[in-house]
């Protein structure tokens, strides 16, 4: 388990860096795997279960260890789990301390699909409050570049439009949430919808590149 403040959806790229002695027990972990794969699930900070019980299955793509003993790692996000701690492992910390590196078992929590012909309509307004969306806080022809990276396969159109909107992980949690494909692109229209209207969150400079 990598539990950090980040939602990974089905299909989404995700660079990170590994620093911590447990998430580099983890690396030697996947270094045993066959097909190297670890869960990133949201991690929480108010009382109970450290992260969200619903998380995602990432992929190893590339990993590799830097001179000073640190790790880059670029993971694909694929299947949605169920998450619950299975084991704790406590590893030692430079300072003394120690800290948790959580396993979990593969819980499969597949996202329920509808008939097709509503999914496409649910996907065709989803891209359009997008574009509305892109237009408002994106520079540049945003809708171009939406149209231009948007994938073909109905469940990458609603992780790529999810992953791209500028919201707190804790709203984007309940996107990754949803019982299903229509629910998901239902629930990101209506966020990207209110969004607009209120025209939040503020456009800031660091905040005005467009989706990739």
């Amino acid at each position: 388990m990598f539990p950090l403040d980040l939602v990974v959806f089905p299909g989404q790229t995700v660079p990170l860096v590994v620093f911590e002695a447990r998430y580099k027990r983890l690396v030697q972990h996947l270094l045993e795997l066959d097909e190297p794969r670890f869960v990133i699930a949201r991690a929480r900070r108010e009382g109970g279960a450290p992260f969200a019980d619903v998380a995602t299955v990432v992929h190893v793509v590339e990993l590799a260890e830097r001179p000073d003993g640190t790790f880059t790692l670029t993971g694909h996000g694929r299947e949605r789990i169920k998450a619950t701690v299975a084991r704790r492992e406590d590893v030692p910390e430079p300072d003394g301390t120690s800290r948790p590196l959580y396993f979990t078992e593969e819980r499969p929590l597949p996202l329920r699909r509808d008939d097709p012909n509503d999914e496409r309509v649910a996907a065709w307004d989803a891209l359009e409050a997008f574009r509305r969306y892109a237009a408002t806080f994106f520079v540049g022809d945003a809708a171009e570049v939406v149209d231009a990276h948007v994938p073909e396969d109905l469940l990458y159109q609603a992780s790529f439009v999810c992953a791209n909107l500028r919201i707190e992980p804790e709203v984007r949690q309940t996107l990754l949430e949803a019982p299903s494909l229509v629910e998901r692109f239902r629930r990101a229209e209506r966020l990207m919808d209110e969004r607009v209207a209120a025209h939040a969150p503020v456009r800031l400079a660091s905040d005005g590149d467009a989706p990739a």
